[in-house]
């Protein structure tokens, strides 16, 4: 049963676009450099809807217990990092076993 991580991002109005590049590009590549990352998906939003967090990032790991090798993974710790210039207010993740 796969395990769900969300992240939403807060990204500033004036980060400069290409960190944010970088960073959401870094996101969407970490199955490459991850071998229990199933997918890694992440993107802007298109809609005006609800508090706005400006981006979603949506991880698919094997199994929960590889959540915090997952967090402490170089590859997560260096997009970490360009996360961290880019968001403007505290960040809201969420986890979760999939039946599917």
């Amino acid at each position: 049963m796969p395990f769900i991580h969300i992240v939403l991002l807060p990204v500033k109005r004036d980060a400069p676009k290409h960190l944010v590049d970088r960073a959401v590009a870094g996101l969407n590549e970490l199955g490459k450099h991850i071998p229990f990352v199933l997918s890694s998906r992440c993107g802007k939003t298109v809609t005006t809807r609800g508090k706005q967090y400006t981006h979603a990032l949506v991880v698919e790991l094997e199994k929960p217990d590889q959540l915090s090798s997952y967090a402490d993974h170089p590859a997560h710790l260096a997009v970490l990092s360009d996360i961290k210039q880019i968001i403007g207010e505290e960040t809201l993740a969420m986890d979760f076993d999939s039946p599917l």
